[in-house]
């Protein structure tokens, strides 16, 4: 048995921006450092390691940058949708919640050719119609907090068809840095304690992080890349994609 260890990432360029009024219009280019640097230096992490990750997108991007959203597909990452501008997911109604899941999931589809199955609520808070939205829209897989608005826990189906892959706070790097300002050295410090727990207890440990953290902040970056190379070279870690997880638990 080994420790599994699953790398995703979230947003990308002007959508959560644009969502919450920050800006009234998409950021010309040379102005867009998370878009134009963070998630270049990112993909070129991930790529060092030969890690694959689910990219949660905002439907918007499918729409306004469907390039990327290709690219990433051909680089053999997978997409996962992320509603449509990082709304408050929780306090959608039932037709906005709707309307935004099938709009979010229909632009990543054309732009990437393949219909997205995994989705993480922004900001990780669903409502109580999330999950049968989700399943009817042919999802498989809910990387959002529990019900109980909680982190942590196993994974659980959560219907027929459909999976809850929880996740930690503590490893999200926006928590650590945007909101709560903790030094690199400390967050890299309690990553590797993490890792360490994951690997006695057999278990998974999944990461969050963004282009518009780690990717534009080398100090943060260098932070990921010591978790990379630990997990890369440790003979008790497997690094696995979300997919690996639901289907290693519906194997089992």
């Amino acid at each position: 048995m080994t420790a599994k260890i699953c790398f995703t990432m979230d947003n990308l360029s002007d959508a959560a921006d644009l969502g919450r009024g920050v800006i009234d219009k998409p950021r010309p280019p040379g102005q867009r450092p998370a878009l134009e640097h963070g998630f270049p230096a990112m993909l070129d992490l991930y790529d060092r390691y030969g890690v694959k990750v689910t990219h949660f997108l905002e439907g918007w991007n499918g729409e306004a940058h469907p390039d990327i959203v290709e690219d990433l597909i051909n680089m053999g990452h997978s997409v996962g949708m992320h509603g449509w501008q990082h709304e408050p997911w929780s306090e959608l109604s039932l037709d906005q919640e709707t309307e935004l899941m099938g709009r979010s999931t229909d632009a990543l589809h054309q732009a990437s050719g393949l219909r997205p199955t995994a989705f993480r609520a922004p900001g990780g808070k669903k409502t109580a119609n999330t999950v049968n939205l989700l399943t009817e829209f042919g999802y498989t897989i809910d990387s959002s907090m529990n019900d109980k608005n909680e982190d942590g826990g196993d994974i659980q189906s959560l219907s027929d068809t459909l999976w809850h892959v929880p996740y930690l706070e503590a490893t999200i790097d926006a928590r650590q840095w945007l909101q709560k300002s903790i030094p690199a050295k400390e967050v890299e410090l309690s990553w590797h304690n993490y890792l360490e727990s994951t690997r006695e207890q057999e278990g998974f440990l999944l990461f969050i992080w963004h282009p518009h953290v780690m990717g534009v902040n080398a100090e943060y970056r260098n932070v990921g890349e010591s978790i990379l190379q630990k997990v890369s070279q440790g003979k008790d870690f497997q690094i696995v994609t979300l997919q690996d997880l639901v289907l290693e638990q519906i194997a089992a």
